[in-house]
């Protein structure tokens, strides 16, 4: 649902295809998507707000980005590439989501979006699998997520 509140013609379960992908434009990471992720979520360890924490750790050489910022970020490529355009689309799930990479404030990061599966759960709904990966400007996997969105087929009486 989008705008108006109104619903208009989306694709519909049925409509998705197995091996659909896609490549999302890129994003630059700030200082400021941390500091309002904390904000929100109370996820202040020192490794993503304190330079000198960071400078001294062994596995990092600057402030870092939480795993589950950079997995918000690649649910909006998600929704971007696919759940947009869905006739009625919610999140399912997330299956195996690793953290591969660090991304620290001015890092880009793009994704590429794969449907992996398509099951029917029953006359309304299905389950559109995809696996999502985000990747950074050097085009190293930092994120990926297994991610099952349910989409409402051309039974479901929402659908126009």
């Amino acid at each position: 649902m989008r705008g108006s509140g109104t619903m208009t013609a989306r694709r519909t379960f049925e409509e998705f295809e197995e091996g659909e992908t896609y490549e999302t434009t890129g994003r630059t990471v700030t200082d400021s998507d941390i500091r309002m992720f904390v904000g929100a979520t109370g996820s202040a360890d020192p490794i993503h707000l304190d330079r000198e924490y960071a400078d001294a750790h062994p596995l990092i050489d600057d402030v870092v980005l939480q795993g589950t910022l950079l997995l918000g970020i690649a649910d909006g490529f998600l929704v971007d590439a696919v759940a947009g355009d869905a006739a009625l689309a919610m999140n399912y799930g997330h299956q195996d989501v690793r953290y591969l990479e660090a991304v620290s404030p001015g890092d880009t990061v793009h994704g590429t979006v794969e449907v992996t599966d398509l099951q029917e759960r029953n006359e309304e709904w299905g389950v559109v699998s995809c696996r999502v990966e985000l990747l950074d400007e050097d085009d190293r996997t930092v994120v990926v997520d297994n991610h099952d969105l349910l989409v409402a087929t051309v039974a479901n009486p929402n659908v126009d």
